[in-house]
């Protein structure tokens, strides 16, 4: 162990030990074959998987290959144990590897040269633990999220978690760390929010960890942050003013700041800048000419004038490829059923579409390649085989595994995911998938979990789903709506769910059940409605404002009374922010529409509830208090309802632990299996 790392993590200082590369018998090479065996025989499974199948962490959680193509960086999961491993690809031989100690959370992996791979770590604190006692973190909140940014040192096996102020590392909460910078070898820029109260930009040393500020002119209080180029050197900033909402891109032109867009906007800038593409020009999403769709337009630094870069019809624009190397826009990504691809470059098109037709029952997605380009790391699904990592050689056209995110499921049959699309009571198509349980495509009368996402501005697709599966293959059929209100539709969809918490956004999903029903195929006397944060919140909606349609209803890390909701937004970010003007819009005004917000908050309406209800929340969840579980539950109780109360120790809101998440999978399919099956 490196005992020079090896420090107890307090006050933003990340505790890893590390592991050194052993023999043939060494502790890295047994990780690393335990994460690449990929062999599993589907025969041991004469049942379903066990819980720990779906509910552990994903094995391989992110591959990054190096610039010269010989190595990967594996983000590796073991249990409660996540750790980088560095494996040596022509000789398939471990080279080195990191642990990362309990309660620190890896959360990706990449390279800035052929010696370092850059680390992003997170850890749940209480604000004391990590603020001086002079430093007031607004609202006061029990748990703040820290994610810090740590370099790994192949050749001398060490770790250094980078920092840009010995006295002050708090101040580096968040900020992010760019390398590989061209001409600057063994440095990075790292952006924070150290020292003056406002985005700062650091050249840093990622051997040592030496930072020196280098703030681009103009930089203030309202600023959000910079584009670098591919030397370091500021390309633009974005400026917003969270009173009058007025937000301002500027171009720098040798180091000065010059405007080049202005609006007001009440949810912050609806432009944002993705980088700088191969001719210089910015590469921005904005909303096209009908105000309806994100696309991605050329902007010329200098004019301003744009055109139109890349558009799907329906459909938004949701992310710019990224060149790892020259950090350049080469493509863009966006969903239809599945996450697909587009790249500018023809090579880069060329393989996607090589590797996309090795995967016609699933997806497949470009994730790295080495700077020749000679070798590419690819992500893919075949049916719900819970996707793994290839390594692809496009001029051999060989397509190699090199790990699968959840290798017990590697051959078992967990169901059949299926798009599909029903009517709503007034007459609208809502798109949905449908996830049935093995061998029972033509079943009838199936119990039902009707599986509702979170945001609600987010989405579902037909990508792997650990938990749909999870239920699948335990007997039940999964229903997930991609209601009104959901993104990636455009934004008439979109806000069409504004100020619908319990309205149409409800409707919408409970539509679904019924059309299910009327098909034959599920049984109306077993249907959970089941989902985590706003999908908790729809799941305690749907148990108390209709509550003879579902049998059982389960929320995790759910909302209940969305008055304390928008309370504690106000509190935690500022009445005039950004992010609470955004609640306010969506949900209601916490005074204006008191009354109304009241109606649909479920913490007040616990007497109607009728099915027993599962809450489940996570103790260090900084997104959803549990406090709203907590009220629920009080609520429940008080008007004599059946309720079961779990809290999961020290995990978040994304269930990042694997002891809780299975932990919650059990819960599920015990209350499941009381409640739904006759």
């Amino acid at each position: 162990m490196g005992a020079q790392i090896a420090q107890r993590l307090r006050a933003g200082e990340y505790a890893v030990n590390l592991v050194g590369v052993g023999g043939e018998g060494g502790v890295i090479r047994q990780a690393i074959v335990a994460s690449l065996a990929l062999t599993w025989c589907g025969a041991a499974f004469a049942q379903a998987p066990p819980v720990e199948a779906y509910g552990r962490l994903p094995a391989v959680s992110d591959v990054a290959i190096s610039p010269d193509g010989r190595q990967v960086a594996l983000a590796v999961n073991t249990g409660a144990v996540s750790s980088v491993q560095v494996v040596d690809i022509d000789r398939g031989e471990a080279l080195a590897g990191a642990t990362v100690e309990d309660n620190v959370r890896l959360r990706g992996v990449r390279w800035s040269d052929d010696e370092r791979v850059i680390m992003l770590l997170s850890r749940t604190f209480r604000p004391t633990e990590v603020l001086p006692a002079n430093v007031y973190f607004r609202g006061s909140p029990r748990r703040v999220d820290y994610y810090r940014n740590g370099v790994f040192h192949v050749p001398s096996r060490r770790i250094e978690v980078l920092s840009t102020s010995d006295s002050a590392p708090w101040a580096d909460r968040g900020a992010s760390l760019i390398a590989p910078i061209e001409g600057d070898p063994g440095y990075g820029r790292m952006i924070g929010w150290a020292r003056n109260g406002f985005p700062t930009v650091y050249r840093i040393s990622l051997s040592g960890g030496s930072a020196r500020a280098v703030t681009p002119r103009g930089a203030n209080g309202d600023t959000q942050g910079f584009l670098l180029d591919r030397d370091g050197t500021p390309v633009t900033r974005i400026d917003a003013d969270p009173s009058s909402n007025r937000w301002r891109l500027f171009a720098y032109d040798e180091g000065m700041p010059r405007l080049l867009f202005e609006d007001v906007s009440n949810f912050g800038q609806p432009l944002s800048v993705a980088g700088l593409l191969p001719d210089g020009r910015l590469a921005v999403f904005d909303y096209d000419d009908a105000s309806e769709f994100y696309v991605l337009y050329a902007v010329n630094r200098q004019s301003g004038e744009r055109e139109l870069l890349f558009a799907r019809e329906g459909y938004e624009i949701e992310g710019a490829l990224i060149d790892p190397w020259t950090r350049q826009v080469v493509g863009a990504t966006w969903i239809e059923n599945e996450r697909s691809q587009h790249y500018f470059d023809p090579m880069l098109q060329s393989v996607y579409d090589q590797v996309s037709s090795a995967f016609p029952t699933g997806a497949a997605s470009i994730v790295s390649w080495s700077r020749d380009r000679s070798r590419v790391i690819v992500y893919g699904e075949r049916g719900l085989d819970g996707g793994g990592y290839y390594l692809f050689k496009p001029a051999e056209n060989t397509l190699q595994r090199l790990a699968m995110l959840y290798p017990e499921l590697q051959g078992v049959n967990s169901g059949e995911r299926l798009s599909i699309s029903y009517r709503a009571r007034d007459g609208q198509s809502i798109p949905a998938y449908l996830t049935l349980p093995p061998g029972q495509i033509d079943a009838r009368g199936l119990p039902l979990v009707l599986l509702v996402h979170g945001g609600p501005a987010s989405r579902d697709t037909l990508d792997f789903d650990y938990m749909a599966a999870f239920f699948a293959s335990r007997g039940y059929a999964v229903l997930q709506p991609n209601f009104r209100g959901s993104s990636g539709y455009g934004s008439t969809w979109e806000r069409a769910g504004w100020r619908q918490w319990g309205g149409v956004m409800q409707t919408d999903v409970e539509d679904g059940v019924a059309a299910l029903i009327r098909s034959g195929r599920v049984d109306p006397e077993r249907v959970c409605i089941v989902g985590g944060s706003y999908g908790g919140y729809a799941a305690l909606a749907g148990a108390t404002l209709t509550p003879e349609r579902y049998s059982c209803a389960i929320s995790i890390n759910g909302v209940s009374d969305l008055e304390e909701m928008l309370r504690t937004e106000r509190l935690e970010t500022g009445s005039d922010s950004i992010t609470s003007d955004y609640w306010q819009g969506i949900i209601g005004d916490g005074r204006e529409d008191r009354d109304a917000i009241r109606a649909v908050s479920p913490a007040f309406l616990a007497e109607r509830a009728q099915a027993p209800i599962l809450l489940i929340h996570a103790t260090d969840d900084t997104v959803v208090r549990i406090d709203q579980s907590r009220r629920m539950q009080r609520a429940l109780e008080a008007a004599g309802k059946p309720v079961r109360f779990v809290e999961l120790r020290g995990d978040d809101h994304f269930l990042s632990d694997a002891e809780t998440r299975i932990e919650t999978l059990r819960e599920m399919e015990s209350f499941l299996a009381q409640h739904l099956r006759q």
